[in-house]
């Protein structure tokens, strides 16, 4: 792995700039309108499912997830393709939302980009593997042991005094899984359905 490596391409930093412009927009609207709501969702507001995840506590919640996604585009000069990646970046925040729905019972409200997060990186390894198999390997690895010691730092109080609020690391961990189910269906598929090479006759 050269350094040249992880130089990423002008045309990728495009796509990860319009969404942090995106994110950094939706401050800008009341967050009350936007968040992840158990009552909202009760209600019929449906569009919370994906508008939860573009809303955050605050400036500090915000330049984390900011920081996070411009990590992940330091850490690749792959990545899928844009339809593909746009594509992941709308279905993977609802299928979070939906999940935190029936296995958080309790959770009354939910604002932050760092589920989709997990499961942009943990997708974006597994994209990489046939080509960096080492490096994704070594994120993955990273990312599993993240999300095990959040569950023992979080566990009994979740409060985090720097995005000002209550760390959900149910999200990561969701995040994550639709990351690894989104990265290893393609992966699957082209062993399932690979052509056997044409023996020759000798």
């Amino acid at each position: 792995m050269t350094t040249e490596s992880r130089i990423l391409p002008l045309r990728h930093w495009r796509r990860f700039a319009l969404l942090a412009m995106v994110l950094g927009a939706c401050t800008l609207m009341p967050p009350a309108l936007l968040e992840w709501s158990r009552s909202g969702l009760q209600s019929y507001e449906y569009w919370r499912l994906l508008t939860g995840h573009w809303v955050h506590l605050g400036a500090e919640h915000l330049a984390l997830n900011l920081a996070g996604l411009a990590i992940i585009g330091l850490l690749f000069r792959r990545h899928p393709p844009l339809t593909v990646w746009v594509a992941f970046l709308l279905i993977s925040p609802v299928l979070i939302s939906l999940g935190l729905l029936w296995l958080v019972p309790d959770l009354v409200w939910y604002r932050g980009f760092s589920g989709a997060l997990h499961g942009l990186l943990v997708y974006t390894a597994l994209f990489n593997l046939s080509t960096e198999r080492r490096w994704s390997l070594l994120v993955l690895a990273v990312v599993s042991l993240k999300l095990a010691l959040e569950n023992l730092v979080y566990g009994h109080s979740a409060e985090n005094s720097f995005i000002g609020g209550r760390v959900i690391q149910q999200a990561h961990g969701l995040g994550a899984l639709i990351g690894a189910l989104a990265g290893l269906l393609p992966i699957l598929a082209r062993k399932l359905f690979r052509k056997p090479a044409k023996s020759s006759l000798v």
